[in-house]
């Protein structure tokens, strides 16, 4: 976020080498309290459990497959009169 709009390129110039001073000072005092990011052990990264593929559930391939399957027959007359009063 600018705090005040700059000016001319000078300004703009400053500004930017300014912020870039407060974010580094930010991170050193970060760094001293928290200390400095390491990677994972061998523990840690053994126990992140990453997914694969996987297939859908058996509902799913329910509806996307042998629930249409009666609608795509072919009715003559006859059946269509059945059909109708029932």
């Amino acid at each position: 976020m600018i705090e005040y709009m700059c000016k001319n390129m000078r300004e703009l110039l400053e500004y930017s080498k300014n912020s870039r001073r407060k974010r580094a000072f930010q991170h050193y005092e970060l760094n001293k309290v928290h200390g400095e990011c390491s990677g994972l052990t061998d523990r840690e990264w053994n126990n992140v459990k990453t997914r694969g593929k996987t297939s859908y559930t058996q509902s799913s391939k329910y509806t996307m497959h042998k629930m249409w399957r009666d609608n795509t027959q072919k009715y003559d007359l006859k059946q269509l009169k059945i059909i109708n009063k029932a």
